[in-house]
């Protein structure tokens, strides 16, 4: 009986044990650092394919990822209180407003100093830090979402950000081969609007409105894409300059639709296009905008002659297809207030709606410029290992955008804080906090039913808190790691690409970083980046 009632006392400890908080994290911990497969397909172009029109690419979703716990007893958003009081808020509008009373002014205690820690997390997504060389930063929410001015006014102490210094890129290389790009670019688009402008009978009012989202100072990671895998493999940066400016007004015109369709209202640190015109005049000048991306790759015909011009049109087709079909995918969602959506599903609509038209196009498109070869047969095989690549690196990225558009610096995003949630995009981890955060998804699915004005920072707030506490944002970071240290796999794969290309005589250029170094530090720069 002694030795009955001994293992009933043992058992009962050890399912004590087993039942627990502690145990629980634990738990989560193994979950998170088991290594999950994950395959990611594409199609290609079938004319530009060798047997197949599909590719695809595996990954670990662990891979590089370190055993971490997202249990919400990690999570402190107890202090809420504080950040609706003192805060400000991000309003609908895109415009931070305060709405303190005057006892969140001076503190519960009348002191003038309030210090927030409001929905301070352990875990939260790094940013790139001013500098040279670039370190990854963990941030809060509630600091993120206060202005500076904010702070001053209620002499709020910021929490203090915990800096882990691992390199992650270098910021020389990054900003010089984009600022270099972002010159001769801009330069081109211009002469080019200002010839179409100026031809008898042209309408000019509308030529100047062309310029208005070229001319906001934007990532330009496209062209110098473009440029970069074109000198990589052996062509001119000049020669490139053409099919890279197309790309940049492809983008641009793709901004003004998208941004009519999801109702933002800022882009690139100042109101959306049809904000300040109108929606009717903003659509045209959209349209006229890919009119004139046409016109820029006509000019391909002398540049890099007819095969190779008539290769990058296909793309840019292929593109188009790929990116409208993944914006009606993001759009159809929205409008039927999707709730069962999975990792899988968004990666779908991510390859589409970005990878193609930010990565993979711009690679490709590098490379058959700067390829010897006009005959696209001879290219098949690199063209697919560019398309994993860009396809990886893509998926990354937008995650990191949409991320920083729940966790950034307003003034580096340069888009409003919190304008997903308040369009109702399906993100990773709104997909993410819909799945595991039980009955309270139905009150998110309230939340994102409503119509973008009738939404309230409260609301806001809260599922910003859900996300935390189910580990929503943790899991994107997470993900973009993953992809990330994939695409670098990938990357390294790429040996076509010389590791430097120094600029030729004959070559009417002037950056040297246009190569596979600014490539490489593409991969940790796009998720590290805060802007």
């Amino acid at each position: 009986m002694l030795a009955i009632f001994l293992f009933a006392v043992c058992f009962c400890f050890l399912a004590s044990l087993i039942n627990s908080p502690s145990h629980d994290i634990v738990s989560q911990t193994k979950k998170l650092s088991q290594q999950q497969v994950i395959k990611i397909v594409t199609a290609i172009p079938k004319e530009q394919a060798d047997n197949q029109s599909i590719l695809s690419v595996e990954f670990n979703l662990g891979n590089g990822i370190k055993n971490q716990s997202i249990a919400c007893q990690q999570l402190m958003p107890a202090s809420r209180a504080a950040f609706e009081e003192n805060g400000t808020k991000i309003s609908p509008n895109g415009n931070g407003r305060k709405e303190g009373t005057e006892r969140g002014k001076q503190g519960d205690n009348g002191n003038s100093s309030t210090t927030l820690a409001a929905f301070q997390t352990v875990n939260s997504v790094p940013l790139a830090s001013d500098g040279m060389l670039a370190f990854a930063l963990r941030n809060d929410i509630a600091t993120n979402l206060l202005n500076e001015e904010t702070i001053q006014n209620h002499k709020i102490e910021k929490i203090p950000k915990i800096a882990q210094e691992e390199l992650m890129y270098d910021k020389k290389i990054i900003n010089e081969a984009v600022h270099k790009s972002r010159l001769v670019v801009i330069e081109k688009i211009q002469e080019f609007v200002e010839t179409k402008s100026y031809l008898s009978g042209a309408y000019k009012p509308l030529y100047d409105l062309l310029t208005d989202y070229p001319f906001r100072v934007g990532k330009m990671l496209r062209p110098t894409m473009c440029i970069s895998i074109a000198r990589a493999v052996g062509g001119m940066g000049h020669s490139a300059l053409t099919s890279a400016s197309a790309l940049e007004l492809y983008h641009n015109a793709f901004l003004i639709h998208d941004d009519i369709e999801d109702g933002s209202e800022s882009r690139r640190g100042k109101g959306t296009l049809h904000q300040l015109i109108g929606i009717p005049r903003a659509i045209n000048v959209g349209d006229a905008t890919n009119v004139l991306a046409v016109g820029l790759l006509l000019e391909n015909l002398s540049v890099i002659g007819v095969s190779k011009a008539l290769n990058v049109l296909h793309e840019i087709e292929f593109m188009a297809q790929q990116s409208v079909e993944g914006q009606a995918m993001e759009l159809d969602w929205v409008a039927t207030n999707a709730s069962h959506l999975t990792d899988q599903d968004y990666f779908k609509m991510c390859v589409k709606k970005t990878c193609w038209y930010s990565f993979i196009t711009p690679c490709r498109i590098g490379f058959i410029v700067g390829h010897p070869s006009a005959n696209v047969k001879d290219m098949v095989e690199h063209l697919a290992g560019l398309t994993r690549f860009g396809m990886i690196l893509g998926i990354a990225f937008q995650i990191q955008d949409d991320l920083l558009n729940l966790q950034g610096q307003l003034e580096a995003y340069g888009k409003e804080i919190g304008g997903d949630i308040y369009e109702g995009k399906r993100t990773l981890m709104l997909n993410h906090v819909l799945a595991n955060s039980g009955k309270e998804s139905e009150k998110i699915l309230e939340i994102l039913a409503l119509p973008r004005e009738k939404k309230t920072t409260d609301q806001l707030a809260f599922i910003i808190e859900k996300m935390e506490c189910c580990g929503s944002i943790e899991h994107g970071w997470k993900v973009a790691r993953s992809l990330s240290n994939r695409a670098a796999e990938i990357f390294e794969s790429l040996d076509f690409l010389q590791p430097e290309t120094p600029i030729r005589p004959e070559e009417q250029w002037v950056c040297s970083v246009h190569d596979r170094r600014f490539l490489k530090e593409l991969i940790n720069y796009v998720i590290y980046r805060n802007a």
